[in-house]
């Protein structure tokens, strides 16, 4: 298993608190896009999945993965992976997004109970 699929199977694991501990229909991130009532991948991808599943409407720099870390707020990459990096910080213990910022986030605003921050 190669370090990013670990990498996205950590994370999947401890997203899902962990009810998730194995693939379903070939991967986890499909198993986690399910358990966050996406029942298809979105234009081919489990990823993008997710991310509509989390609230992210848009990629970040035009990736999917950069817009899930942004999620987190997760900056840059940790290990050379941006993987790397969400795993580290959602299995590090309860995730702890940052404050919003207004006119800096690119968070759903409606899904979230947090206050904004006006900087």
């Amino acid at each position: 298993m190669s370090d990013i699929t670990n990498s996205v199977k950590a994370y999947v694991e401890c997203a899902s608190s962990p009810t998730i501990t194995s693939p379903v229909n070939g991967g986890c991130l499909s198993a986690y896009a399910i358990q966050l009532g996406q029942l298809a991948p979105v234009n081919g991808s489990w990823l993008q999945a997710v991310c509509l599943g989390l609230g992210i409407t848009a990629p970040l720099n035009g990736s999917w993965v950069i817009a899930l870390a942004n999620y987190y707020g997760v900056t840059q990459p940790l290990n050379g992976t941006w993987w790397y990096a969400i795993q580290d910080d959602v299995c590090s213990g309860p995730p702890t997004p940052p404050p919003f910022i207004w006119d800096l986030d690119t968070r759903n605003w409606e899904s979230e109970s947090r206050v904004w921050d006006v900087g």
